[in-house]
């Protein structure tokens, strides 16, 4: 009996290790590209990140969990471009203003794919059920879905930073800089300083913020 019992356990806290992401799974899916080249022959900037840093893989239902209440979430994904610019300076800017988590998210493949044809919005992909739900959370908030003359279609772009208190959206952060042309080379001394103290002015507002706190902040 004492036998089974003890497998079960085992077996329990294994299942906990492989559902558990390592704090460290963040820096290595980024570090992992640095100096490789993708597909269009382009190599991706390399970008180093501290082991200790404040990021936190989300889910979906953590994501709008955080959106009804406080925090702060990135979007992006590893072989963005623009993410692995923005993403040293967002962790730059978190350790300056003591943030303690940042929520990442990664749902590339969640979004729709739609174009203008003959003057036809036609999708060839549609997004999935959270993703829609996602950008009815996110309401005006959200970029207006790029070619297709419509404001009233949105879409999630990559990076973006969104910042909450209390439900509501405080900064909403799409991308670096507009001075940065090519996502492919690295930010000047001048637009890293233009993007941190964008990060910094937004994260403020959470600072006193915690998604278990009974007060609002």
């Amino acid at each position: 009996m004492k036998k089974k019992i003890s497998l079960i356990v085992i077996i329990v806290l294994l299942g906990m290790i492989i559902f558990i992401k390592p704090k460290n799974t963040f820096k290595k899916e980024y570090e992992s590209l640095n100096g490789k080249t993708n597909d269009n022959g382009k190599t991706y900037l390399n970008v180093n990140i501290s082991k200790d840093n404040p990021v936190e893989y989300a889910d979906y239902k953590k994501v709008f969990e955080v959106l009804d209440k406080s925090g702060i979430i990135y979007f992006g994904f590893s072989e963005c471009p623009w993410c692995r610019n923005a993403v040293p300076v967002l962790l730059d800017a978190a350790k300056e203003t003591g943030v303690e988590k940042i929520y990442y998210m990664n749902n590339l493949n969640d979004r729709d794919i739609k174009k203008l044809e003959n003057n036809e919005i036609v999708t060839e992909k549609e997004g999935t059920k959270n993703y829609k739900k996602l950008l009815k959370k996110l309401g005006d908030k959200a970029s207006v879905y790029e070619g297709l003359n419509d404001d009233n279609i949105k879409r999630l772009y990559f990076p973006t930073v969104v910042v909450v208190k209390n439900g509501k959206i405080t900064d909403y952060i799409v991308g670096t800089v507009d001075a940065q042309k090519d996502p492919y080379k690295k930010l000047t001394k001048s637009q890293k300083k233009e993007l941190k103290e964008k990060y910094v002015k937004a994260m403020s507002a959470t600072l006193t913020c915690s998604l278990n706190a009974e007060e609002k902040c």
